[in-house]
């Protein structure tokens, strides 16, 4: 797995989220999450990714990820520290 230099964590793995979770830093409000767990897809990567309710409720609209879907999530790299803190701040959304 590829590693990236977080400005808090150092070297780091990393995981993919929407912009909206990458920008929630600056807020304290809680946002629902939702996480990649299709684990018997022969394709699914080993990296951990989510995405916030706004875009869960357009992914649902598309029917899949698409050109619509992944402009407006936006997705940013953020190190496997900060997904596990975001994870630890927010509700996940999966039952």
């Amino acid at each position: 797995m590829e590693k990236v230099n977080c400005r808090i964590h150092g070297s780091s793995g990393y995981a993919l989220v929407c912009q909206h979770l990458a920008n929630q830093c600056s807020s304290d409000a809680p946002m629902t999450y939702y996480l990649a767990a299709d684990d018997d897809s022969p394709d699914r990567s080993q990296v951990e990714n989510a995405w916030c309710d706004e875009c869960d409720k357009v992914l649902l609209r598309e029917g899949d990820w698409n050109d619509t879907s992944e402009a407006f999530a936006s997705v940013k790299v953020i190190c496997a520290q900060c997904f596990n803190d975001m994870k630890m701040k927010n509700r996940c959304g999966n039952p």
